[in-house]
C-alpha cells in the first residue's frame, strides 16, 4: 500500500476509489487504485489516528481504519453488497455509494467477514444516516405542480443486494429466504420513515386525508389480491397528493402496498397526538383565562 495514496484516500482526494483485499499463503495484500483528484491540489490533512507506516504492517487494522474514515467523511445513500465481478473469477465486489464518489472493496479468495467484522451493521446506518441528510436538504422545484414517480425495490438475488437512494427509488434492504424476500425489521422502520419523509416534502400530509388515502389502499390491495388468484399481472401505481406509487406486476406488490399502508397509518397518529396536544393546550389556556 503506498503511503502518499492512502494519505489522498483519508484526505478524501479522489472521486473513486477501489480498495483490492487478496488473501494469499495466509497473508492479506492490499492495494489501492484511485481515479481523479479532488480539488484539494495535495493539502491533505496533516494529523492522523494511527502511525501509517506501521498501521500498512496490519492490513486488516489498515483496512477496518480506511472504512470506518470513508464512512465518517462522505454522506452514504447506497450499497451494492456480494457482486459477482465476472472478469475475476473468486472476487466478489462491494460498492459503497457517496454524494460525492465512490468506494469498491474487491475481495480475492477471502471473505467479507474475516476482514471486517460487522460490515452491514457498520455501512447501514451509515447510509441510513446520509439518505435522510440527502432528502432534508433536497429543495423541490415546480412548485409542487409536476407528479413525482416513486419505486420501493426488493432484491431476489442474495448474491447482488443493493440498498440505497436512487432518483425518485429506494433500494430496500432484503434477501429472498424460502421463496419469501425477507426486509429485516430496522429496514422496514427505515423504510417507512422514507415514504413518511417523501410526503412530508412534497407536502402531501398538509392535503392528506388518512382515511380516504387507506381506503383506496384497501381497495387496491383487494384488486391486487384478486387478479394475483387469477394469475392475471399488469402494473399497479397508487397516487396520493403530488405522489405516485408505482409497484411490481406480481406478488411483491403487496409488501410495497403495506410498507406505504403502514407510513400513512405512522402519519395519522402522528397528526393525531399533534391535534390533541393542539386541544388540550387551548383548554389549558381557557382555564387559566377563567
Amino acid at each position: 500500500m503506498n503511503t502518499q495514496k492512502l494519505k489522498r484516500f483519508l484526505s478524501n482526494d479522489f472521486k473513486q476509489a477501489t480498495l483490492t483485499v487478496a488473501k494469499k499463503d495466509d497473508e492479506l495484500i492490499t492495494n489501492l487504485f484511485l481515479k481523479e483528484k479532488s480539488d484539494l491540489k495535495g493539502s491533505y490533512i496533516s494529523v492522523y489516528y494511527e502511525d501509517l507506516d506501521e498501521l500498512k504492517q496490519e492490513p486488516k487494522k489498515l483496512c477496518n481504519y480506511m472504512l470506518d474514515s470513508f464512512l465518517a467523511n462522505h454522506t452514504v445513500v447506497g450499497i451494492s453488497y456480494f457482486m459477482n465481478n465476472k472478469y475475476f473469477y473468486g472476487k466478489t465486489r462491494f460498492n459503497i455509494i457517496t454524494t460525492d464518489g465512490i468506494l469498491t472493496i474487491n475481495l480475492i479468495d477471502c471473505n467479507i467477514r474475516d476482514i471486517f467484522p460487522d460490515f452491514i451493521s457498520r455501512t447501514e446506518p451509515a447510509k441510513r444516516k446520509g439518505i435522510l441528510q440527502t432528502l432534508a436538504c433536497k429543495k423541490i422545484d415546480e412548485n409542487g405542480k409536476i407528479k413525482k414517480h416513486f419505486f420501493l425495490s426488493l432484491n431476489e438475488d442474495s448474491r447482488n443486494i443493493k440498498t440505497g437512494l436512487g432518483s425518485y427509488n429506494y433500494n430496500i434492504f432484503s434477501f429472498p429466504q424460502n421463496a419469501q424476500i425477507v426486509i429485516p425489521e430496522n429496514e422496514k422502520d427505515f423504510v417507512i420513515r422514507i415514504i413518511q419523509e417523501m410526503f412530508r416534502m412534497y407536502q402531501v400530509t398538509e392535503n392528506c386525508v388518512f382515511k380516504k388515502e387507506l381506503k383506496k389502499i384497501h381497495q387496491l390491495k383487494k384488486q391486487l389480491s384478486y387478479a394475483l388468484q387469477d394469475n392475471f399481472k399488469d402494473k399497479y401505481e397508487l397516487e396520493i397528493g403530488n405522489l405516485v406509487f408505482d409497484f411490481y406486476g406480481d406478488e411483491r406488490a403487496l409488501t410495497q402496498i403495506e410498507l406505504i399502508e403502514e407510513a400513512i397509518k405512522g402519519l395519522e397518529n402522528e397528526f393525531i397526538d399533534c391535534l390533541t396536544e393542539e386541544i388540550n393546550g387551548k383548554q389549558l389556556v381557557m382555564k387559566n383565562y377563567k
